[in-house]
């Protein structure tokens, strides 16, 4: 069976490469801003060591959860434009595999009503069709 619509394909597989990159740097991303703000917060608290204040760690769990605070909301922001433009490209082969199916179903049907045929005594169908993962098996018999 001939593929269609190649420009939708195209589009749907950019939109599912586009999520996963954003997928990615979204991890990134969160990744570097807890190390940064880890960092910032032991940075922040030896300084107040070495100019004679007494933090007891402060600024280092300050750093800590100021860093998951920020990291939480880049996860979910970045995550949830990751998964919406994965969603969008599988949405596009979703409806790809409808048409395809579709027509399938009707090139079936056609063939089997088309004139001049003649219905089988027994009532069994000799085609039968299975659709599957968006790909059309044609079976001999039942």
């Amino acid at each position: 069976m001939d593929k269609r619509y190649t420009g939708l394909r195209i589009i749907g597989t950019i939109y599912k490469v586009l999520g996963i990159i954003a997928g990615v740097i979204t991890i990134l991303v969160v990744l570097s801003i807890c190390a940064t703000s880890i960092l910032g917060g032991a940075f922040l608290n030896n300084l107040s060591n070495q100019l004679g204040g007494e933090t007891s760690g402060a600024g280092l769990l300050s750093g800590v959860f100021g860093g998951l605070v920020v990291g939480l909301f880049a996860i979910i922001n970045g995550g949830g434009i990751a998964v919406t433009l994965y969603a969008l490209g599988e949405g596009i082969y979703l409806f790809l595999a409808m048409e395809e199916n579709t027509r399938a179903i009707t090139d079936a049907a056609q063939e089997v009503t088309k004139p001049g045929s003649k219905p089988d005594p027994e009532f069994k169908l000799r085609k039968v069709l299975t659709l599957h993962l968006g790909k059309v098996l044609r079976i001999a018999e039942i």
